[in-house]
């Protein structure tokens, strides 16, 4: 195994390019992350996760994590995504949580537990997360220990225990936390604590006990968002008193009354939106809301143009709920034809949203 000393804070990217060209090659690196070190190899690449196994000593009934460059890369390897499990996501990634979720058909398979969960972690150290970046592929990482060892405490324990398994550790001095991340699994209701790490079981539970919330977003906050909000409720009366479902617009005036065509192409569906009033979106609603469905590619941009923070939870409503990376186009100053497009584009979403979040 080589060492090399490397900056935890900024890593050097000749130092990361290293790292990358091993991991692209199959090869297995030791790095810090922010709880403890890991073993690290490309995601995508069997061959080199089933030897990581075999290094590590681990049994295969108890997979890898998959490290994500970004977070709301996480829609794309979980079937099932709960509100409460979009909660624990916007509280504590990045950071030192992993969460065990219904695995998508997208999923690596070598990563995927015989009852059909992965585990996912969306890590705040820059070491991993560089090397994500620059590689263009997914971590499956595992702790710099031999199964059912005690953790390393240093560099210096690892290469005693990995030297001739691994071609590279990156030095990076302490970790941030010193303890393992706690895990949650999500595919039951309510989730279940697996382990108690970093972070305690008290903390988890006070954030995915709290009331939900849904923000649809479109322009005017006069046809689009409107119409998802009131087919959202009308299709799942009985979770509306536990989660708040609204709307708001990235150029609504308050208080504006949605389009004529829009109340009746919606009365007509059985649903009034007569009484509706437009909302602005405001930095405000962005922090409050769990999930934000918008409806097309400049509107998450303006989500995240006023919150920044909003990563993870704000989606093309197409995508999160049927994972298509379509808009669904503004039908206002257009006929009736275009609207009834629009509104069965709306339909759809919202039954795969509620399959989705169930």
């Amino acid at each position: 195994m080589r060492t090399i000393k490397i900056d935890s804070v900024q890593p050097e990217d000749e130092k990361i390019e290293e790292a990358t060209t091993l991991l692209k090659n199959g090869k297995i690196v030791a790095f810090p992350t922010d709880t403890v070190y890991g073993l690290g190899v490309n995601a995508e690449d069997k061959e080199a996760t089933d030897r990581l196994y075999e290094v590590k000593k681990r049994p295969r009934d108890k997979p890898f994590v998959l490290f994500l460059e970004k977070k709301e890369d996480f829609i794309r390897f979980a079937e099932v995504i709960p509100l409460f499990a979009q909660k624990l996501v916007n509280k504590f990634w990045p950071g030192p949580l992993t969460l065990l979720f219904k695995a998508s058909k997208t999923s690596p398979s070598s990563l995927v537990s015989k009852q059909g969960k992965i585990g996912m972690r969306f890590p705040s150290h820059p070491i991993p997360q560089n090397i994500m970046k620059e590689g263009k592929f997914l971590l499956a990482v595992t702790s710099a220990n031999l199964s059912g060892k005690a953790k390393p405490l240093s560099p210096k324990e690892i290469k005693k225990t990995f030297d001739k398994e691994t071609e590279l550790l990156l030095d990076g001095g302490e970790t941030l936390f010193g303890e393992e991340s706690s895990i949650v699994d999500v595919t039951s209701s309510p989730p279940c604590l697996v382990r108690e790490g970093w972070l305690s079981k008290k903390q988890i539970e006070e954030t995915w006990a709290k009331k939900k919330d849904i923000l649809f977003v479109c322009t005017g906050n006069t046809c689009r968002s409107p119409m998802a909000e009131s087919i959202l409720k009308k299709m799942w009366p009985e979770r509306e008193s536990e989660i708040k479902i609204h709307s708001a617009g990235t150029a609504a005036l308050t208080g504006g009354r949605s389009t004529p065509l829009a109340i009746k192409m919606m009365r007509e569906k059985g649903v009034g939106i007569n009484l509706h009033r437009s909302t602005p979106l405001a930095k405000k609603l962005i922090k409050k809301a769990d999930l934000i469905l918008v409806m097309e590619g400049r509107h998450k941009k303006e989500v995240l143009n006023i919150s920044p923070l909003a990563e993870g939870k704000v989606f093309l409503l197409k995508d999160f709920a049927l994972g298509l990376k379509e808009e669904i186009l503004d039908p206002m100053g257009n006929s009736e034809e275009r609207y009834q497009k629009c509104i069965r584009e709306i339909e759809k979403s919202i039954r795969g949203l509620i399959s989705r979040i169930a």
